[in-house]
């Protein structure tokens, strides 16, 4: 499948892979209540933790190595068994690991029910494989398959949640998405490979599993786990305003990081035949991608960001309004930072590189957390990430310089700054003006769209719309 129709295709599924639960988000905040939607998202994200535990470092070698051994059936068939034992293994320890918290950590007495219903995401979840299909890059399979679940998880949350109370069912409706959804790519792969315990070899895959996995755990301590510091050092509540905050800007970045994840096995062939020149022209396209989209989201999220945030979940989320402004920026640092991290350094098997900086970024992650969290709570939280993205951004820079003399293209960035400065003084003018909250999200929402079209096409010159018209004969 061609490059085009395999982004199209990730697009539309990594962006479901959040809307959904954004249309889903408003009925349920308003039935649930900040303190529950805090409870279910404290539990939640400290089983994703484990989640990582049990994946380590499956989803980046995983589709490395299947994208490598796909033309060959029994090779593929012996390469998935292997990574897929491998990942067993490792999720087994998860599996005891949270056992043992369980039962020894008195703060999360209260939440055993939720994370018995964890424990069977975190099983389900090693028979998932979404890194399978997108190695044989099946986005068109994937995206379908998820779209249909999605609908029919999004239907029973809205018939079964009624009350405040039904925050446990909301959870249970929630996991049984990844169960359905591992129990058909289970019987889908056996399309494409056979399953057989001969002849595996766990050995060659271990040590990049292990390395992209610490990076994987240390790169997701100050994502995932801040909702979990938040409520171990504040409360229920302060984790409610910060996930919600993060709601919106999880779209936003589901856009960008589709690009990246659909890129990944495509250099990583470029690279296995020495088309060194292919390589870098994906790179460059790859940024101005990133750019078309972060700027112009960037400068609508600071001025709009809270009302269409209050439009989505009502009132009593006011709190989330500040932190959602604090990590609008992290669209287009994390944009980047993918295209350095996992199209750059894991493509060129950098991955000592890779866990070195995400080891830094942890223990940056940590200091910061102690001295902002407990005192500003998701304020704090929505800091502390921004200043991670950058360390680790910052490093990527420098490591990916010293090793290829490449340099990120900071005249262009500086290009956009200057270019979308205009839009961003006649939003606020927009904004101070308006007093609806509908008009406010529309009209900003239209002058962005008109005004970002101009000026990607015809002052910027960005390299994805310029092959877009000429694909269209304009």
């Amino acid at each position: 499948m061609s490059l085009k129709k395999n982004f199209i295709y990730s697009s539309i599924l990594t962006v479901s892979n959040y809307l959904f639960p954004l249309i889903v988000y408003p009925y349920i905040s308003r039935t649930l209540g900040l303190s529950n939607i805090g409870v279910v998202n404290f539990v939640d994200n400290l089983v994703n933790y484990f989640v990582l535990i049990s994946m380590m470092g499956i989803t980046t070698v995983g589709v490395r190595e299947i994208a490598a051994a796909h033309k060959n059936r029994k090779k593929l068939s012996k390469t998935f068994m292997s990574l897929l034992m491998l990942t067993a293994i490792s999720t087994i320890i998860a599996i005891i690991i949270l056992g043992i918290v369980m039962y020894t950590v008195p703060t999360l007495f209260p939440y055993r029910s939720l994370l018995y219903v964890g424990i069977v995401k975190l099983v389900f979840n090693l028979f998932l494989v979404e890194w399978f299909f997108m190695g044989l890059e099946e986005f068109k399979y994937i995206t379908t398959r998820s779209i249909l679940v999605k609908c029919a998880y999004v239907l029973s949350v809205f018939l079964i949640v009624k009350e405040a109370a039904d925050y446990k069912i909301y959870y249970i409706l929630t996991v049984s998405f990844v169960v359905i959804n591992a129990v058909i790519n289970l019987f889908y792969s056996r399309h494409f490979i056979y399953y057989s315990l001969r002849d595996i070899h766990m050995r060659p895959f271990f040590k990049p599993y292990m390395i992209m996995g610490v990076y994987s755990l240390m790169t997701n301590a100050y994502i995932m786990l801040n909702p979990v510091w938040l409520g171990f050092v504040t409360n229920t509540d302060e984790v409610g305003y910060f996930t919600t905050a993060t709601r919106l800007h999880t779209i936003i970045s589901a856009v960008l990081l589709s690009f990246a994840n659909i890129l990944f096995p495509r250099v990583s062939n470029l690279l296995a035949e020495g088309k060194q020149k292919e390589f870098w022209d994906k790179i460059n396209i790859a940024f101005d991608a990133i750019f078309l989209f972060a700027f112009p989201t960037i400068v609508y999220m600071l001025v709009a960001g809270p009302d269409l945030l209050h439009l989505v979940v009502g009132n009593g989320f006011e709190g989330a309004y500040l932190p959602l402004r604090i990590i609008t920026p992290l669209a287009l640092i994390i944009g980047i930072e993918q295209i350095l991290v996992i199209q750059i350094l894991m493509a060129t098997h950098q991955d000592s590189t890779v866990l070195q900086n995400s080891i830094i970024g942890a223990v940056t992650a940590l200091i910061f957390n102690i001295l902002l969290t407990t005192s500003l709570g998701a304020v704090g939280s929505a800091i502390v990430w921004v200043i991670v993205e950058l360390v680790v951004m910052t490093l990527s820079i420098i490591a990916i310089y010293r090793k290829y003399n490449y340099i990120l293209p900071f005249k262009r960035v500086f290009s956009y700054c200057i270019s979308y400065t205009p839009l961003l003084l006649l939003s606020l003018l927009l904004y101070y003006n308006l007093d609806n909250t509908y008009a406010i999200i529309s009209v900003i929402a239209v002058l962005t769209i008109v005004y970002a079209a101009i000026n990607e096409s015809f002052i910027l010159k960005n390299k994805v719309v310029c092959q877009l018209l000429q694909s269209i004969g304009l």
